[in-house]
């Protein structure tokens, strides 16, 4: 792990408003929240309704992921065909999503479906385990740099992945020692609210 990665979080932290940690470390909560409504309305447990979630989320907007997620359990349930909902992602994520609906299985199971180190930290992340999802700005937080997101550096391998999902855990411990119990993924939620801010990302 690069000496300065987990120096490069706090630095970005450490700007954070009293607002901005608020709404960062509420964002996983709210998450969840949502994916609880969903699972309460068609009586599918949590970790279903959070790994379809995960498997409709690559380039999609959260809100829209959200109800893309509540149309594809309800189309379930009632039987409909697959074909019938439009979601705002990839067909193969979209027959993901269907295929652990169709299972119905356990954490496992819905883990080997998803079967990416993004989306698996995604789906970790909004059932409150101690994870983090490095997408594109995450990876730009801990190395101090901003490359576009669709640039060749963002394709991150699973070696530097787990290092810089560390990297997040380390600093979370870190913090935690000196105020408040952090998650990584609060740590990561929190240093985007301000990255985004910074660098006035809409």
């Amino acid at each position: 792990m690069a000496k300065h990665t987990k120096a490069n979080i706090k630095t970005i932290f450490n700007l954070a408003t009293p607002q901005e940690k608020r709404d960062g470390v509420v964002w996983y909560a709210n998450a969840q929240r949502d994916a609880q409504q969903i699972a309460v309305k068609n009586d599918v447990p949590l970790h279903i309704v959070v790994g379809v979630i995960a498997a409709l989320s690559p380039n999609n907007k959260w809100d829209r992921n959200v109800i893309n997620a509540a149309e594809l359990v309800a189309a379930f349930i009632n039987g409909d065909p697959m074909e019938t909902v439009k979601v705002s992602t990839y067909h193969t994520m979209k027959a993901k999503a269907w295929s652990i609906l169709q299972e119905m299985g356990n954490n496992l199971e819905t883990i080997a479906i998803l079967n990416g180190q993004k989306i698996i930290a995604f789906y970790h992340c909004i059932l409150g385990r101690n994870d983090c999802c490095i997408d594109g700005h995450a990876r730009n937080i801990a190395y101090a740099e901003r490359v576009g997101l669709t640039d060749d550096k963002t394709n991150i391998g699973v070696k530097e992945y787990r290092t810089l999902q560390e990297a997040y855990r380390q600093v979370a411990t870190q913090l935690s020692r000196v105020g408040r119990k952090y998650a990584a993924y609060e740590i990561q939620a929190i240093t985007w609210v301000v990255w985004r801010r910074v660098h006035n990302i809409k």
